[in-house]
């Protein structure tokens, strides 16, 4: 008898972790996604600002950072008699995007992020335009090993905070002022799934 309980135990364990099989894994030959398969554009540009259009930023742009908060954060009560209540509450959808670029002897993207920072506030006169006129929409587009897009975020008014360049004189030849970090924060994004 004990032996028809073990026997029976273990075919009510088989059912179990059969994933864990390396050979039984195939799903299909599905690839993973890659983290050098995107590409960023801005739909609508700042209309005040210079633009060097989407193929110079396409073409210089080297890595794309969003600061998406991916928490689910709550509301706390205390009540009497050191009672708490805890409402979870939906995502915060606002948030930062750190761009890096490689700019050239035309100062595109130079002149582009300048342009931006000074009609924001003008250095001399300390004069600004209006944020409509100032604010852009972007999208990054996540694509698979066909390159056929698979997911999109799509970022809302987004302004400038930063754009740091190289400005330093140097003793040699052996540095260059390429490289260049801008810094936008936007107000709300969108996540897409393209692919489902």
């Amino acid at each position: 008898m004990a032996q028809i309980n073990d026997l029976s135990n273990i075919i009510a364990g088989a059912q179990y972790m059969k994933k864990l099989n390396y050979f039984d894994i195939r799903e299909s030959n599905k690839e993973f996604l890659r983290g050098d398969l995107w590409e960023f554009r801005f739909t609508t540009p700042p209309t005040a600002v210079y633009y060097p259009g989407n193929d110079i930023i396409q073409t210089r742009l080297t890595q794309v950072n969003p600061g998406i908060d991916y928490s689910s954060n709550g509301i706390e009560k205390q009540l009497r008699n050191n009672f708490m209540i805890y409402q979870q509450t939906s995502q915060i959808t606002y948030g930062t995007l750190s761009l890096t670029f490689v700019d050239r002897e035309d100062q595109a993207i130079k002149y582009f992020i300048d342009d931006w920072r000074n009609k924001i506030a003008e250095r001399d006169s300390k004069y600004s335009l209006r944020k409509e006129d100032l604010v852009a929409e972007c999208e990054m587009l996540i694509l698979n090993s066909s390159r056929i897009p698979v997911g999109t975020l799509k970022f809302y008014n987004c302004q400038i905070m930063e754009g740091t360049f190289d400005e330093n004189g140097n003793p040699d030849d052996t540095s260059d002022r390429a490289d260049i970090t801008m810094s936008m924060k936007f107000e709300h994004y969108e996540r897409i799934f393209d692919n489902l």
